[in-house]
């Protein structure tokens, strides 16, 4: 996708690491393209929990359905990394989409993309329960994050629990609840460090 460079260095922004971009309920009056970095697009599920709709990097453009709807933001983007984003306003856009073709054709790619994930993930939903997306996510904490062992991996329970209830959209007491439930059933166990670590077996 070409960039006019004028463009690029008039509306080029940069965020730090934990910076919010915007915030679910904010009026949409920006899209962003990544120029460099990585930023979480997350929902709210409760008044202290979310859920992480999508992770996105260099190339990566959101924002969009508020700006092209006029309407409020529906999820919170925040900054990972240092990051770097291009923001259009609504006169920008309309001009790019005149007059940049690769951008108007990666617009509709990722419009249709959209709709696609955004199937999946209400299939997904309606197919999963708790417990099963809180293992799905304990086993990726624990192989991104973790302390790797022979035995596997030794996993902080109060860490996975922050970190479970801001992207899996978990209440806190629900995920300490299965958490002593996965340990009745053997799945996973208290690590030779004490009761504040589980250890993670890798699946086969």
């Amino acid at each position: 996708m070409r960039i006019n460079k004028e463009v690029f260095d008039k509306h080029v922004k940069m965020f730090s690491p934990g910076k919010v971009i915007f915030e679910e309920g904010d009026p949409g009056e920006e899209m962003y393209v990544v120029i460099q970095g990585e930023v979480e697009i997350r929902k709210k599920t409760s008044a202290d929990t979310a859920k992480t709709l999508a992770v996105l990097h260099t190339g990566d453009i959101f924002g969009e359905m508020a700006l092209i709807e006029n309407k409020k933001r529906s999820a919170t983007a925040i900054a990972t990394q240092p990051t770097r984003l291009l923001a259009l306003n609504e006169v920008l856009f309309e001009k790019m989409i005149e007059t940049n073709p690769d951008f108007a054709k990666k617009m509709i790619r990722i419009l249709s993309e959209r709709i696609r994930k955004a199937n999946a993930i209400i299939e997904n939903i309606m197919s999963t329960n708790k417990s099963n997306q809180l293992l799905e996510g304990l086993y990726q904490y624990a192989k991104e994050s973790g302390v790797s062992t022979f035995k596997g991996y030794r996993v902080n329970i109060e860490a996975f629990t922050d970190w479970a209830s801001k992207h899996l959209g978990i209440e806190r007491k629900e995920i300490s609840a299965m958490i002593q439930t996965f340990l009745k059933r053997g799945i996973v166990k208290y690590s030779a460090v004490g009761k504040e670590e589980i250890l993670v077996e890798p699946r086969g």
